[in-house]
């Protein structure tokens, strides 16, 4: 082994020294930029209605204590009215600052009122953040999608260009991107509304990107927008191409050519040079770490590891609500025949690195010195519950408290760091929305894709094909790719995949009870309620504490990682919205 790590160490610095000679001979490497500071929205796209008054979380990020924040928000005017949060610069322009944060995240909420259908973008540039040690550092621009759903009367059937149906059209997609050739100077909009007015903006083509707007008005006077980027390539000027190049002009670029050959024939080996060697310490280190774990598990068959309990952690200012606790080998066996799931001590560290390296010659340096650091964060700490057959218990807790990291536990997705759970895995099903989704592929070749991440067989995808497809409402989409899908659709889509399958033994759902439109989420509500009346032991994650009164018999509060009460639903769920509305 040491024999082993020696030669890994040899390889390492020889791979230093040629990145090195690499810069001499400008070779490129590639840069890793660090997290750091950094911008984003609390959610990846935003659903809104029109007229309703909608918020949209902004925030700001580094890795140390904020000092001070300064960044704008821009939004599109003609679609959203600024109500509240932050400043307002000046129209379409909102102007977030905080001072004395003392904190590494700083959250502002902004509040909108959509004015027309359609979609629309909220982006935060200009970021500057100054953090604890008076450095100001600017963060990349970030943009999000808000997605207003279409009002009835104001959807389009269809839309041309120049005689060309738009590619992928859905009516309920308000934006498309298209390219035109470069002699085309006007666009020739025809469009197919429903029952709607319709004003088309101006139509002339320029050379680079063209936006072109459909504005149609439903007969109660709402109002919705389509959005139509059309990119035209700048004409070549024949005059000055040269079609006769003199010979020494040919002389010289045959030259150039030879030369420019020579060099990236040169560059070509050297990167593959350097390829060869990356494969070969990464190898290397697998089979180190292979080694590591190999003689662990022999050390543990020979002399046995210890098993570190803790007492139950109590804490302040919340009662004690059928809180359980496995302390000892004793206590950790089944308390009746019907126990089907055994949390145990359960704790769960992540380690994060500290200072990550901007670049692969800087990691290898630092590796080779010890000079990479980590911090720990633990996920869960000493969490411990068990479930009976056939029982529904709900888990709540706040963002980030651990809830999805205990699912994965349960499923065998993930190993504790300490702890254990006792459950027959091979009865668990564990449902997410959007898994293994390609969107340049298909509807239909998405269906197979993601239903074989799920565990199903083709046979049984085939023989189940058409309910997925009449559940999720997409008849006649199926052969488009899913990146012209709204996400309605993709959202329905994924649900319909699903759950599908008949009821499992133990059913996981993480947060799929609130997808799609309203008539769509009381669809989806009856199909969750037929699997979880269906004799299944079953989990729910939810945010909703309504879901988890409704639906479950009971509840478990995990709150960043520690376990605060377990119980009847009424009575653990009140006491986490006495805890929201305290903070």
């Amino acid at each position: 082994m040491q024999k082993m790590k020696r030669n890994a160490v040899r390889t390492i610095l020889i791979t230093v020294l040629f990145l090195l000679l690499s810069g001499y001979l400008r070779i490129g490497v590639i840069e890793v930029r660090a997290a750091g500071e950094k911008g984003y929205f609390g959610s990846e796209y935003y659903e809104w209605k029109l007229d309703e008054d909608c918020s949209i979380g902004v925030y700001a990020q580094s890795d140390q204590n904020i000092d001070s924040v300064q960044m704008y928000v821009a939004y599109d005017q003609e679609m959203l009215e600024y109500r509240s949060g932050g400043e307002l610069a000046e129209e379409g322009l909102v102007k977030v600052t905080a001072a004395g944060v003392k904190a590494r995240e700083y959250k502002e909420m902004l509040r909108f009122v959509p004015k027309l259908s359609g979609s629309t973008q909220v982006t935060i540039k200009d970021i500057l953040i100054r953090n604890a040690a008076g450095e100001e550092i600017p963060a990349d621009s970030v943009s999000v999608s808000v997605n207003i759903a279409i009002e009835d009367g104001c959807a389009l059937q269809g839309i041309q260009v120049n005689g060309q149906a738009v590619e992928g059209f859905v009516p309920d997609t308000a934006r498309y991107d298209m390219e035109v050739g470069a002699g085309v100077t006007e666009a020739e909009v025809a469009v197919a509304p429903a029952d709607a007015d319709v004003e088309i903006s101006n139509t002339a083509l320029g050379p680079g990107m063209n936006t072109i707007h459909i504005i149609t008005t439903n007969r109660a006077g709402k109002k919705a927008r389509y959005t139509l980027n059309i990119s035209r390539p700048e004409q070549q000027d024949q005059e000055t191409v040269q079609t006769e190049p003199t010979e020494h002009i040919q002389s010289e670029a045959a030259v150039i050519m030879e030369k420019d050959k020579s060099s990236a024939m040169i560059n070509r080996i050297l990167m593959g040079i350097l390829i060869v060697m990356l494969m070969v310490i990464f190898s290397m280190l697998i089979v180190i770490k292979w080694q590591m774990v190999q003689r662990n598990k022999r050390r543990r068959l020979r002399g046995g590891t210890k098993v570190r309990t803790k007492r139950p952690v109590k804490v302040s200012g919340v009662p004690d609500l059928y809180r359980e606790q496995f302390c000892s080998e004793e206590d950790a066996r089944f308390a009746d025949e019907d126990l089907e799931i055994a949390v145990k001590n359960v704790t769960m560290e992540f380690k994060r690195e500290k200072d990550e390296s901007t670049s692969i010659k800087e990691l290898l340096i630092r590796t080779i010195k010890k000079q990479r650091t980590y911090e720990i964060f633990r996920a869960l700490d000493n969490v411990s519950f068990h479930i009976r057959k056939g029982e529904v218990v709900g888990i709540i807790g706040t963002n980030g408290s651990g809830k999805s990291t205990l699912l994965k536990i349960i499923s065998g997705a993930l190993i504790p760091t300490e702890g254990k759970v006792d459950v027959n895995r091979k009865k668990v099903q564990l449902l997410t929305l959007g898994t293994g989704f390609d969107f340049e592929l298909t509807g239909r070749e998405n269906v197979y894709l993601n239903g074989a991440v799920i565990g199903y067989t083709k046979e049984y995808i085939d023989e189940r094909y058409d309910d997925i497809v009449e559940f999720a409402e997409l008849e006649g989409f199926m052969e488009e790719k899913v990146r012209n899908y709204s996400s309605g659709m993709v959202s329905r889509l994924g649900f319909a995949i699903a759950t599908i399958s008949d009821a499992p033994e133990i059913l996981i759902l993480d947060e799929v009870l609130s997808v799609g439109d309203m008539f769509f989420r009381k669809k989806s509500e009856t199909r969750i309620k037929e699997l979880i009346h269906g004799g299944s032991t079953v989990l729910i994650v939810s945010h909703s504490t309504s879901v988890i009164k409704d639906n479950c018999t009971r509840a478990v509060w995990i709150e960043k990682g520690v376990l605060r009460a377990v119980g009847e639903p009424q009575d653990v769920c009140a006491e986490y919205e006495r805890m929201n509305e305290n903070i």
